[in-house]
């Protein structure tokens, strides 16, 4: 005995059975999943009515589900999960980037726009594309300046400054 679930070669064990009946008889409704559309009201990045619509939800449909009980749980746990992780600062910090990115463009362009506005224009668009040198942590290396060693024999150490701290130097 094969239900519609599964392929008629492969014979459900009792559980899967038990499972396949407990999901017909729930309404409609709850069979389907709706993380994705909580996530979304709980973002709040849009209006309610408009979220719904671009799920494909009439306002009827829509009512039933916000009276739901199962939908306004996973709506209460999403949102909250929501503030606790600071996800839906980062997310309309990122839909406004996406929004100003052709402002952006526009200014750092602009020839009329002061040198100083437009090349932080330029480093904010570089740094958020990724394509800032990485600098290592622990890297030891320096960029520019110079490094001298003299020995003189006979004398004692001398300390000579360089652009950064006195360095002494030793005989030896």
């Amino acid at each position: 005995m094969a239900t519609a679930d599964f392929p008629a070669e492969v014979e459900p064990t009792p559980t899967e059975q038990r499972q396949d009946q407990r999901l017909a008889s729930l309404p409609e409704i709850y069979r389907q999943k709706y993380e994705r559309l909580a996530l979304e009201l709980a973002l709040g990045l849009d209006d309610a009515d408009s979220v719904f619509e671009r799920n494909g939800y009439t306002s009827e449909q829509a009512v039933k589900l916000i009276e739901s009980p199962a939908f306004v749980a996973l709506l209460q746990r999403t949102t909250e999960e929501v503030k606790s992780s600071g996800l839906g600062f980062k997310m309309k910090a990122r839909v406004q980037a996406e929004e100003l990115l052709g402002h952006s463009y526009e200014m750092a362009t602009d020839p009329y726009t002061s040198g100083a506005v437009r090349a932080d224009l330029i480093k904010w668009t570089a740094r958020v594309a990724g394509l800032e040198p990485k600098t290592g942590e622990g890297d030891t290396k320096t960029s520019g300046g110079l490094t001298l060693s003299i020995t003189f024999s006979g004398q004692a150490p001398q300390t000579v400054v360089t652009g950064r701290e006195p360095v002494l130097i030793d005989q030896q």
